[in-house]
């Protein structure tokens, strides 16, 4: 049972955080599903860690728990076998130099405002043949890559990404990836009134591609910029792109507080959701939903495959931590093939099979739950015992 000291400082919290900034510092500046706030992250770590603490989030998704680690002050690692979230994750907690952006945004734009104004002039270029596509740049090669995109987007994309490849400084180029991906479905012609991805049959006519381009990779730079007061904490927090049923290179009992929010079986598709800017990275959307718990998610036995590996994540979770220390796991009971599955309860019988034994659950989903067609959400708090 949790001790009154902690249950006094949970319940002084209105977990519900309504009207809350869930945009601020680098919180927020790419798309990610099923993402929760930073309220939450941020409000479990200041209840069950101090100071200098090492913080664990092995489903890192877009790096929420990290920054929220950084900004106070302890240690953090966060993993993903999504590529995708690693990259995210990791540049919103890597500061750069204004020097550096300065100097190497300011020759990206004005490269690329020379090469796209002078291909747009060039109206025939637009025309775009999979056979004969402009030599010198290179286009993702996957199906009907013409239905998602118009032929103006898919030239002026695959100049952008030529052109970022050229950046130096990987730190800086990291953070252009992560601005380009982000644009990616904006300018795609994939309907923004669903969350799975299908093609729009009313989309206009996209023209500002790079404008575009241009106003994110600012935007996300002036975030990166507020990251400078934070330079001395972020050495500290490590991304790791794997696999959350291996964690091998952390030891036993190295961990003071878990802070996660596992996927959701079968319903969140995350590689379908990501499959365009996957795509046009170079990583293999197909791949990565073979690989993800909860993958594959139309297969009969999705539910059975995800009890099994997920359990291999709580035997790992309860190896790395720590005895008497606290694992915070974020997770609604999503619907697959029709049916509800409790994960709370499923999550519980798999604590206490690895020496993770449950002692509170916190009750929320009124406003701002990761999932909307979930109308309850839960933040379980688990700890090891000896």
């Amino acid at each position: 049972m949790l001790e009154k000291k902690y249950l006094k400082r949970i319940n002084k919290i209105n977990w519900e955080f309504i009207n809350a900034d869930t945009t601020y510092l680098t919180h927020n500046f790419h798309r990610y599903s099923s993402k929760y706030i930073p309220q939450i992250a941020g409000n479990l770590i200041d209840i069950f860690s101090r100071e200098n603490d090492l913080i664990l989030d092995n489903f890192v998704g877009s790096g929420t728990t990290l920054v929220e680690a950084m900004i106070r002050k302890r240690r953090a690692i966060g993993i993903d076998i999504n590529p995708l979230a690693c990259l995210i994750s990791k540049v919103k907690i890597t500061p750069i130099e204004k020097t550096v952006l300065d100097k190497e945004i300011g020759k990206l734009i004005m490269s690329l405002k020379q090469a796209i104004y002078s291909v747009r002039e060039q109206k025939t270029l637009y025309s775009f043949d999979k056979k004969n596509m402009i030599e010198e740049y290179e286009v993702p090669k996957f199906p009907y890559i013409d239905k998602w995109f118009q032929p103006q987007v898919i030239v002026e994309l695959a100049i952008i990404k030529k052109y970022i490849d050229f950046i130096e400084n990987k730190d800086a180029r990291d953070m252009c990836l992560v601005a380009f991906s982000s644009i990616i479905r904006g300018v795609s012609n994939a309907s923004s009134e669903f969350g799975n991805l299908m093609i729009s049959k009313r989309k206009g006519k996209v023209t500002d591609t790079f404008e575009r381009f241009v106003s994110k990779v600012n935007e996300i730079k002036s975030r990166i910029l507020q990251l400078d007061k934070y330079k001395e904490f972020s050495k500290n927090i490590k991304v790791v792109c794997g696999d959350t049923r291996n964690l091998a290179f952390i030891n036993d009992s190295e961990i003071d507080l878990i802070v996660t929010h596992p996927p959701y079986i079968a319903a969140v598709p995350y590689a379908e959701y990501q499959k365009l800017s996957l795509r046009w990275l170079g990583f293999s959307d197909r791949k990565l939903d073979k690989e993800l718990i909860g993958g594959r998610r139309q297969s009969n036995d999705v539910v059975k495959r995800f009890d099994k590996d997920m359990l291999k994540a709580f035997e790992e979770m309860s190896r790395v931590l720590k005895d008497n220390k606290f694992c915070c796991i974020v997770i609604g009971n999503p619907t697959v093939k029709g049916k509800t599955i409790e994960l709370n309860k499923k999550f519980i019988k798999f604590g206490s099979k690895v020496g993770l034994e449950f002692q509170y659950e916190i009750k929320r989903g009124k406003y701002n739950t990761t999932m909307g067609k979930m109308k309850e959400e839960f933040i379980m708090i688990f700890r090891k015992t000896n």
